[in-house]
């Protein structure tokens, strides 16, 4: 944090780039309801060192996965400098960290629960043919590949085992300044584990959830701390709602049945999600989310892991 405090003003504006990525993340929670595969985006806080090159993170202290939904199974340890937002997300079907540039470049970070390669026979899938593989310097001593994908000449794949043996793998869109030697040293900071991502909300016990099924974090990287959190469940069928809470002004577009609330220089709503496949979302479901949602403040040591009510 130190670091973060200490860094040079960005020359970028953090909440418009925040906003921007907000854009984006809700038409993908869309798909994502519909049920098609997307790629996924992730965050936790990052400093930027004076002087330019990669920053540390905070120290990441491994925890037992849980009820959390928001559990990392790996996080980055250094960035570029080129990071302006760092995002964690939490799906259904995985975890993981992305970093994003001004010019909306891409550094992902994909967690695993094998310690099986991936590219051996069992484990890969159907059209996986459009991929090729070539020998990586090892990363910390264990072993590391790189993938091209045909038709995708500028993107770039690592594959590595983690410290504790599950493969990791980090793609690069696009990211300004990175290149396979700079993809060598993020990997090697990554640090593996299960690390619990502390939020400004939390809910209450009594919500009678039965399904949390996305869940993105976005802070900005050095200079003022802005942050926005989604959350998307499912009420009932294919109906989904919606909570998100975040800093600065809240959203003014025209939702239908959304509730809002803000305090302390920070907001939270709830409403339907953006698409819902099967019955409507009604005022009272939003009302019993909205209800259940407890803000805590600006200062993180207030925050905790949103950790879903017990089955």
């Amino acid at each position: 944090m130190s670091a973060e405090h200490s860094a040079p003003a960005p020359t970028v504006d953090a909440g418009s780039a925040l906003r921007r990525g907000r854009k984006v993340r809700r038409r993908r929670l869309a798909v994502a309801t519909a049920g098609v595969a997307a790629v996924l985006l992730g965050s936790l806080t990052v400093g930027l060192l004076q002087g330019g090159g990669p920053a540390p993170v905070q120290p990441a202290v491994p925890t037992p996965v849980d009820r959390s939904p928001l559990t990392l199974g790996a996080r980055f340890g250094w960035l570029p400098e080129s990071t302006v937002t760092l995002e964690s997300e939490w799906s259904t079907t995985t975890s993981l960290q992305t970093a994003v540039s001004k010019e909306n470049g891409l550094l992902q970070l994909i967690g695993s629960d094998s310690e099986v390669d991936p590219w051996s026979t069992a484990s890969r899938s159907p059209g996986d043919e459009s991929q090729s593989r070539e020998a990586a310097p090892k990363v910390n001593g264990r072993d590391a590949y790189w993938v091209s994908v045909q038709g995708m000449p500028t993107r770039i794949e690592l594959r590595f085992r983690g410290s504790d043996g599950r493969w990791l793998t980090l793609v690069d869109m696009a990211m300004p300044g990175v290149d396979r030697p700079a993809m060598l040293r993020v990997a090697a900071a990554v640090q593996s584990g299960a690390y619990k991502v502390q939020v400004p909300v939390s809910l209450d016990s009594s919500t009678p959830v039965s399904d949390l099924n996305h869940v993105i974090f976005r802070r900005s990287v050095g200079g003022p701390d802005t942050w926005e959190l989604s959350l998307q469940m499912r009420v009932r069928d294919n109906a989904m709602a919606e909570i998100e809470a975040g800093t600065g002004s809240a959203p003014t577009d025209q939702a239908r049945a959304r509730q809002c609330a803000h305090g302390e220089g920070m907001w939270w709503c709830a409403e339907p999600a953006p698409l819902n496949l099967g019955a409507a979302v009604t005022e009272g479901d939003v009302k019993t989310w909205f209800d259940r949602l407890t803000a805590h403040s600006p200062d993180e040591s207030t925050w905790r892991p949103l950790v879903l009510p017990p089955h």
